[in-house]
């Protein structure tokens, strides 16, 4: 009785999966965006605000990536290169935004939220009240400062990647970040 061979079981990195999408294998592209689509929707949330904006720049995004496949060159990490993408997207939605606003719903409409949560009522509320907290300062805080502190601090992309992304310098990143962590401490002060 010969051997049975042994199935490959190791993870297939970035770049195989971009050259089986190049190659029109779907499976391969939506093996990147599973892996790496938390992330940056969790990014696009937080610079837009709005779970339904987030999610529409997210398949922007993916759109983009998918149909622009055949132009990635390799030059950085596809991570950055398809947050550099979404990036994009978020920037352009947020331009648009400004010319033509939207009236969200009241705050007392929204569901959800630290009541419906079993644990330490207190805790609960505690910890929603510091993340709404976070939140409100984020989006106090000027549009590049905000990206780079969360692709730097949440995502924990390096600053040359965050730099790639944001089309700027490592040193404007590492200024735009440091000026963002004075203005969260302070804003955030009466939390510690």
């Amino acid at each position: 009785m010969s051997p049975q061979p042994v199935a490959d079981v190791r993870p297939v990195d970035d770049l195989e999966l971009v050259r089986r999408a190049r190659t029109g294998d779907k499976d391969a592209f939506g093996e990147l965006a599973a892996r790496h689509g938390t992330a940056m929707y969790r990014y696009a949330r937080r610079m837009l605000r709005d779970d339904g904006a987030a999610e529409d720049c997210m398949q922007d995004a993916l759109v983009g990536a998918l149909t622009s496949i055949g132009r990635f060159r390799g030059e950085s990490a596809v991570r950055t290169w398809l947050f550099g993408i979404l990036a994009h997207v978020v920037r352009r939605r947020m331009r648009d935004a400004v010319r033509h606003p939207v009236q969200g719903l009241p705050p007392d409409l929204v569901a959800g939220g630290a009541a419906d949560r079993a644990g330490d009522p207190v805790a609960t509320v505690q910890a929603h009240d510091l993340l709404a907290a976070l939140e409100l300062a984020l989006a106090d805080l000027p549009e590049l400062q905000r990206a780079c502190w969360i692709l730097a601090e949440v995502e924990r992309m390096s600053y040359a990647d965050v730099a790639r992304v944001q089309s700027t310098t490592v040193g404007a990143v590492r200024g735009a970040v440091h000026r963002a962590r004075v203005n969260l401490e302070r804003r955030l002060e009466p939390w510690r």
